[in-house]
């Protein structure tokens, strides 16, 4: 019934299964309320969600996750950071994937500073950061156009940044009409794997104030369908990365 159920879009349906369920002998079965608050939040209603969560005569993990995710997803992510809250209030201790969670919850909610004290806080909880949670500080810092902050978080990894890492770099820098960066970040690309170059790079609005030398590789760029590789030289940091 709940699979016929998640896959139709009407509200109304939804509602009249959980009315069933709620009056049936499995009201209180974990896995069936994780069901119906994942099916609830993912039609974005979660209110209702809200109400099932709270019924719920016990939870495990999955329960928690779901109703951040649900909030995050939902454009709530305060609402999520207030679930993470109640979630240590209740004794329940963070797994790796809660704080992925936390933290992509505050890349949405553009909360740099909440998002780097649960980076930090992961310590705490003896938690090693993965790549996704390194990515999320960068989802964080890059929807604040915090590039310099972001390129630099990146450097202090304690182990070697994956491509995606800094593609993702890159494509905040496009986004940020931030032209010297995307250039250093494709050069480097181009260094660590050839195979990412970029021939066909996509264009960008035009910059709001540019320098001579600017004006005149944006020219250069265009004239060529901005498939000529940067020619700048890579700075002292560049190098010491790329080497």
């Amino acid at each position: 019934m709940l699979n016929l159920c998640e896959g139709t879009r009407s509200l109304e349906y939804r509602k009249r299964v959980h009315e069933f369920l709620r009056r049936s002998r499995f009201r209180g079965e974990v896995e069936l309320n994780n069901r119906l608050i994942g099916m609830y939040g993912k039609c974005g209603n979660m209110n209702i969600a809200r109400k099932v969560f709270d019924r719920m005569p016990e939870r495990n993990m999955s329960s928690w996750h779901l109703m951040i995710i649900g909030y995050t997803e939902n454009r709530a992510g305060d609402d999520a950071l207030l679930v993470f809250q109640e979630m240590k209030e209740a004794g329940i201790r963070p797994e790796s994937e809660t704080f992925a969670l936390v933290l992509a919850a505050c890349a949405r909610e553009e909360a740099v500073e909440e998002g780097l004290l649960h980076f930090e806080l992961m310590k705490e909880y003896g938690i090693v950061p993965t790549m996704e949670h390194y990515m999320e500080v960068i989802n964080i810092l890059g929807n604040t156009s915090q590039l310099n902050e972001a390129e630099e978080f990146i450097e202090s990894k304690p182990f070697q940044p994956k491509d995606n890492i800094w593609e993702a770099l890159r494509n905040f820098a496009r986004i940020h009409e931030d032209m010297d960066l995307e250039d250093r970040v494709e050069e480097l690309l181009a260094c660590l794997n050839p195979s990412k170059a970029i021939a066909d790079k996509l264009p960008t609005p035009p910059r709001k104030k540019q320098s001579a030398i600017n004006m005149l590789e944006e020219k250069n760029r265009v004239a060529e369908n901005r498939c000529a590789v940067p020619y700048k030289e890579a700075d002292e940091k560049l190098k010491g990365l790329s080497g």
